[in-house]
């Protein structure tokens, strides 16, 4: 199927801040059958997505991703890597709603169709921004991908201090390899004996090499990123505040069975069961053996990219 990519700028209605977009689709708008909106992961950008997003594309749908504030090409200058901006991670929401509903209003333009079904896929720290946005929005949506889900950890609360100390003497643009260390550190052990960094993120070589080798990956998050991450993650994991617009939302986790941000199966569980109890009955996860965080770039990511399609046709 012929696809086009269009490439563009959105202003953030919070501060104005220019988010870098790609738009990928059927050239044919009577092709399409659906539309995405992908939620990249902690320190990377959507550059990385291209072959999934292609893939989608050539399934029918009309993709949309952008760089999230403070990452890729949604900066100011290339010193605010990993700087949220004073907005921090209530902008990073707005701003995903606003991208929800400028996707949904060109895919409705585009196909000339009001009930063309609307999907979020999400990675990693993309999961925490999507499970924070459904608190308020589920009806947006049409069905949920959550990949490489971080599970609940203990101590953010002393985490969230520590860096508020650090910011109240550094500022917020500075970068803490302390706060890095405690952060990674969990993630990087369980590989150490590969002496590679990052070797957490693949099974693959090849991948992990990539991703280290590309400028706009694996850097250091600044101590505001690290705030506004753990007062994600904290808003993530709390229990009750839903509105609840939809309950019968489908909802799907996929994580690697080796990936130390998921921690375990149990703990995996326990984030499927939070949903649950917020009344998301139709919320169900699956692990893959052998694969580690990104799945979407495993060796057998033939896999997960069948089983996300085969949920989205479901």
């Amino acid at each position: 199927m012929d696809t086009k990519v269009t490439k563009y700028i959105h202003a953030s209605e919070t501060d104005g801040l220019g988010l870098s977009v790609v738009r990928t689709e059927p050239a044919d708008g009577t092709n399409v059958c659906g539309a995405v909106l992908l939620v990249h992961g902690m320190c990377e950008h959507k550059g990385r997505y291209e072959p999934f997003v292609n893939f989608l594309s050539e399934q029918g749908y009309i993709v949309t991703i952008y760089d999230q504030r403070g990452h890729g090409e949604s900066v100011r200058s290339p010193e605010d890597l990993g700087y949220l901006y004073e907005g921090g991670y209530e902008a990073m929401l707005a701003d995903l709603h606003e991208m929800v509903l400028e996707a949904k209003e060109y895919a409705k333009d585009y196909t000339g169709r009001t009930d063309l079904p609307f999907y979020m896929i999400a990675h990693s720290m993309g999961t925490l921004c999507a499970r924070c946005y459904i608190r308020m929005h589920d009806a947006e949506l049409d069905k949920l991908v959550l990949l490489g889900c971080p599970s609940k950890l203990s101590g953010m609360w002393p985490g969230l201090q520590l860096v508020r100390g650090l910011i109240a003497t550094q500022g917020g643009h500075a970068r803490s390899k302390i706060v890095d260390f405690i952060v990674g550190n969990g993630y990087e052990k369980k590989f150490a004996s590969e002496h590679v960094p990052h070797a957490w993120t693949n099974s693959d070589p090849e991948q992990v090499r990539t991703y280290n080798e590309d400028p706009l990956c694996g850097y250091t998050f600044t101590l505001n990123g690290y705030e506004n991450l753990v007062r994600l993650a904290m808003l993530t994991y709390t229990d009750g505040g839903y509105a609840m617009n939809k309950p019968e939302l489908p909802i799907r986790f996929y994580s690697g069975a080796e990936d130390p941000c998921a921690v375990s199966r149990e703990k995996l569980g326990e984030a499927i069961k939070l949903l649950r109890k917020q009344g998301y009955k139709n919320t169900k996860g699956k692990m893959y053996p052998g694969m580690r965080h990104e799945i979407l770039r495993e060796r057998e990511k033939e896999k997960v990219w069948a089983d996300i399609l085969a949920f989205l046709q479901s």
